[in-house]
């Protein structure tokens, strides 16, 4: 692949003289891919309303499998979790702190459950500003004592 390259010479003046700049420009040949990750054409009303759409459905999906879970609080902070980390909580904040507030207020026992969920339980709920203690935890060796 050549590339030619030019020079644009500045038009000489008494004052610039001294400032002489000589700027070099190159000419490269067009990529093989196009400018389609260059350019940006403005997406018409059609496009716009169905990826509204798609997106009304995935969040409905959640919803619901954030609901179907409400018997599982493990499967429950994992959704959460998984949603935050993703960074689309905001879409979902009613539903997380519904959820977040049925699993404080039932004092479902995080205590039955393996180091991983314990932790992210008291994650999430320190995190949306419920007072959780640690409590009288020992975990060795995969076994809560």
């Amino acid at each position: 692949m050549s590339t030619h390259v030019s020079q644009e010479v500045v038009p000489k003046t008494p004052e610039a003289h001294h400032n002489e700049i000589i700027r070099r420009t190159a000419n490269f040949h067009p990529s093989i891919w196009g400018d389609q990750f260059i350019s940006h054409l403005p997406k018409d009303k059609v496009h716009e309303a169905i990826e509204l759409q798609e997106i009304e459905k995935l969040r409905e999906q959640f919803k619901r499998e954030l609901l179907a879970a409400a018997s599982n609080s493990s499967q429950q902070l994992d959704l959460i979790d998984s949603i935050q980390r993703l960074g689309v909580a905001y879409h979902f904040e009613t539903e997380i702190e519904e959820a977040l507030q049925h699993i404080y207020n039932n004092r479902i026992d995080m205590e039955d459950e393996d180091l991983y969920n314990t932790a992210l339980g008291f994650r999430l709920l320190r995190q949306h500003g419920y007072n959780v203690s640690c409590g009288n935890y020992k975990y060795m060796y995969g076994h809560l004592l």
